[in-house]
């Protein structure tokens, strides 16, 4: 009776346990931390290099192949200006996507969302967005980017799972916050 137990106990956290370690993370050079906008120089004399993550749930409809974040200047103020490609392996009719930043100590400092909502058929797309951004967010270091909802032709939700989110992040030791409770 104990050995049942056990294999029902074992049987039921697998997929858990599966999930959090099957989340694909993948690491790519996102230009320098030091740039110049209009002659001003931010983060002048860093050679750090910013640097984008993707995370890519497997069990996900969509793939993203890789994500830049720019700070630029629009409308006589900076701006944050993302460029994320995908790849959509079902018609999908919605996407929400999600990206963390975070400051050269690892610390989050903002989320910014974006959604889209437009028919997709299964093929590669690119999804652009900005947002307003201010002096005290030059210093960003890295970028998490992960799809958060997608809503599929049929009707069908797909959502992300946090508790993976979140076991994926402390493997890059960055601060562990999502959603609301990081700071704004």
């Amino acid at each position: 009776m104990i050995k049942l137990r056990t294999i029902a106990a074992i049987l039921y956290l697998m997929p858990v346990w599966v999930g959090a370690a099957d989340y694909n993370i993948e690491r790519q050079p996102d230009g320098p931390l030091a740039f110049r906008i209009f002659g001003e120089w931010f983060n002048e004399g860093s050679t750090l290099t910013r640097e984008s993550i993707l995370f890519n749930d497997p069990t996900c409809p969509i793939k993203i192949r890789s994500h830049t974040t720019k700070i630029i200047h629009k409308d006589r103020g900076f701006r944050f200006s993302a460029r994320t490609s995908i790849d959509i392996k079902h018609p999908i009719v919605a996407v929400q996507l999600r990206t963390l930043l975070y400051d050269v100590f690892g610390q989050n400092m903002k989320n910014l969302g974006n959604i889209e909502v437009k028919d997709f058929t299964p093929s590669q797309s690119t999804i652009e967005g900005e947002w307003r951004a201010y002096a005290n967010d030059m210093g960003f270091l890295t970028t998490v980017t992960y799809v958060a909802r997608v809503r599929l032709a049929d009707g069908s939700q797909w959502i992300f799972n946090a508790e993976n989110l979140l076991v994926a992040l402390t493997t890059l030791n960055l601060e562990q916050k999502i959603g609301d409770e990081a700071k704004e």
